[in-house]
């Protein structure tokens, strides 16, 4: 191959490597450090009120974690960005709800990032300050929580931090309320799939 062919080729090369669209990339953050703060506080301010500690629960870390990645891979917020409530996330990986919430925090930086510490305060304030969010930390009515925290480097270099705090009380030995028109509307054609 001559060495005119050579650079057309590499030209081309080049110009569809251009066009191709730019894609979001982790950030590398303490994630398991901020989770374990963000549990820490909340079950602290939970004490202040004579509430009593959640627990862990893995089909609603599982939940929140992939809900997290989501909205910090596409800049999204609220409880709907990905086309599903928070009670349909955590059902479809297997926790039986009989009461479902969601705290959600976003934040971006740039140039710099941040830490997981300022991260899970910045986090813990907002939630605080909301009403509902408040509400949310402080349901008596809940018992388990998952926890999930990404962060993404957007084309623009903005670092992208969702947290979501999923809450939940499981049915035991209690019947789960019936399910609503959407979810069985979903269950039908997850079920057709």
């Amino acid at each position: 191959m001559n060495s005119s062919h050579t650079h057309y080729i590499l030209g081309i090369a080049l110009a569809v490597c251009a066009a191709l669209p730019a894609h979001a990339d982790e950030v590398p953050i303490d994630i398991a450090a901020l989770k374990g703060t963000v549990l820490s506080d909340t079950n602290a301010y939970r004490g202040s009120k004579k509430l009593p500690e959640l627990k862990q629960n893995a089909a609603l870390e599982a939940a929140a974690s992939a809900y997290a990645m989501y909205l910090a891979q596409h800049e999204g917020m609220g409880h709907t960005a990905d086309g599903k409530t928070p009670a349909k996330r955590a059902f479809a990986q297997g926790y039986q709800w009989c009461f479902v919430a969601e705290n959600v925090w976003g934040g971006w930086r740039k140039p710099d990032t941040m830490l997981a510490g300022e991260v899970a305060a910045k986090s813990m304030d907002g939630w605080k300050k909301s009403p509902g969010h408040n509400s949310n930390l402080l349901e008596k009515r809940v018992r388990d929580i998952g926890i999930g925290a990404a962060a993404w480097k957007q084309p623009d270099g903005k670092d992208v931090f969702r947290v979501v705090q999923l809450f939940g009380e499981e049915c035991r030995g209690k019947e789960r309320p019936a399910p609503s028109l959407s979810e069985m509307i979903d269950r039908a054609s997850e079920a057709l799939r």
